[in-house]
Formats: C-alpha cells, structure tokens, sequence
C-alpha cells in the first residue's frame, strides 16, 4: 500500500505462559482486528518470554522501526511480572510509584476486603517520566505510555480488550497529528473459488501488479468440498477494493463472501502456504 498513508504498528506480547503452550495468545487477534477496522497498519507480533533484556531489547527495536507499540502481559504483582521494569531499563527511567494508581488498588483491595497485600505496589510503579493515559477514570490501571509510542498494557485479555478499545479516540487524534488528515479504515473484501490456487496464482499476480496500493493474498482451505480458496482484497480505498474484487470474481470464475460466510471459513482449516 505505497501511496495510502497510515501509520504502522507492532505488538510484543509478553509471557512464558505463551511460549510454553500453557496460555493461548488471543490479544494480538483482537489487536489485528482494531487496528484494521481503525486505519492503522500491524506489521510484526513479536512474543518474548520473561526476561529482562530480551524484553528491553526487542521493544526498543520495534520502538524505533513502527509508529506504534503495543505490548501485551507482564504488569502484575509477581516476582515474573517484570514489564514495566524491562522497558524502564531500555530507556534508562526509573521506576516510580503513581499515587494516584496505588491508591485506587488500595481502594479496590478494601472494596475486596484483602488483607493480603505483599506486591499490589507493583501495580502502581510505573516508568518514570511517561505518560499515564485513562480514557476512562474509571480504570483502576492507566495505559502507560513510553518513549511517546510504546502503550504499556495488561495480558488479562479481559483487560486488554477494553483498554485497547478505549484507546480509539486517543490513536485518531494521533493519526491526524502525524498525517494531517483523518485516518480511515481498512476495507476487505473476500472471493471464494473452487479452483485450485496453483490455477489462479498468475492471474492474481498480473491484477496485483496493476494495483499497488491493494493487497491481494490468497488462501488455500482444507477439507472444505465447496471452496478451495479465499482471495482476499484489502486497501484504504472502498471503491478500488470491491472493483478489483469484482475482476478478480469474473477471472476465477469465483464469488464475494459476507461476513458471516466469512467467518465460518476462517473457522475451517486453513493453510497459508
């Protein structure tokens, strides 16, 4: 997408859990999907486990190669929960204890009534300069931003999801500032066919060729006996994006999905070669 601005974004989710099979990551799925519907590029995940400079070293590469950074896991009360420390440490910050942050977890612990309170400290202690962002004052933990474009936020995909949403408002004025215009969302339109994708591959490269500023990626599926592969459409600009889907429809004999028929394929087994 050469001539359509947008900003771009990576995501680091933290965590041995994820590594180790023990969790299943489901917060950079949710990202993917925000970003997309927002206008905003995800170019790289990354997962790292618990580890100090590991952490440090790969948020500030990705700091320094995207717009945005959105990291996912690391920011509890335990002895693994070292986050906010190893991103403190790839910019040389300390750490220091938000008063504000430490007294609505002191209010939540009462409200609670946990008389246990060894590490809920560790909530509140947060790099120190950056920018602690609460869309909503309700939030008993603020989004902390590093670096101007490092968003510090939780693993509980719970948690995530919701200040990940609250952000909206927050990345379109950052949007506007660094284009100078509105930002606009990504538009996909998907074509099923039942050739097979050995058939369609030239085809797809010669419309791709013509049209720069879309993506086309094709997607075999597996065990499906009505369709063999999706074609993605995918660009800033509605009308190109349904004009080449409509070519593309007619060259492979194919025809565009809805939503709904959509995501029952993606729930299919689907190879991506």
């Amino acid at each position: 997408m050469t001539q359509d601005l947008s900003l771009t974004a990576a995501a680091c989710i933290i965590g041995d859990e994820i590594l180790n099979g023990k969790t299943q990551d489901t917060n950079s799925h949710f990202l993917a999907q925000f970003l997309f519907k927002l206008g905003i590029e995800l170019k790289r995940v990354e997962v790292v486990n618990d580890d100090m400079d590991i952490i440090a070293n790969t948020i500030q590469r990705l700091s320094n190669e995207h717009d945005i950074v959105f990291t996912s896991g690391g920011i509890g009360i335990t002895h693994d929960d070292i986050s906010y420390a190893a991103i403190a440490k790839a910019y040389q910050l300390e750490l220091k204890l938000d008063d504000d942050t430490y007294e609505r977890v002191q209010a939540m612990l009462n409200k609670r009534k946990i008389t246990q309170r060894k590490g809920y400290e560790r909530l509140a202690m947060f790099p120190f300069p950056a920018e602690l962002l609460r869309p909503q004052q309700s939030f008993l933990i603020p989004v902390v931003i590093v670096n101007q474009n490092i968003y510090i936020l939780p693993g509980i995909p719970r948690l995530f999801q919701l200040l990940v949403e609250s952000l909206e408002s927050h990345l379109q004025q950052l949007c506007f500032k660094k284009l100078g215009k509105q930002i606009v969302g990504f538009s996909r339109t998907d074509i099923a066919t039942q050739k097979s994708e050995g058939a369609i591959a030239s085809i797809l490269s010669t419309i791709q060729a013509r049209n720069e500023n879309l993506k086309i990626g094709s997607y075999p599926l597996m065990g499906n006996k009505e369709i063999s592969v999706i074609v993605s459409v995918v660009g800033k600009n509605h009308d190109a994006v349904e004009s080449v889907a409509q070519e593309i429809v007619k060259e492979i004999n194919g025809w565009t999905l809805n939503e709904n028929n959509n995501n029952n394929n993606n729930n299919n087994n689907k190879a991506h070669l």
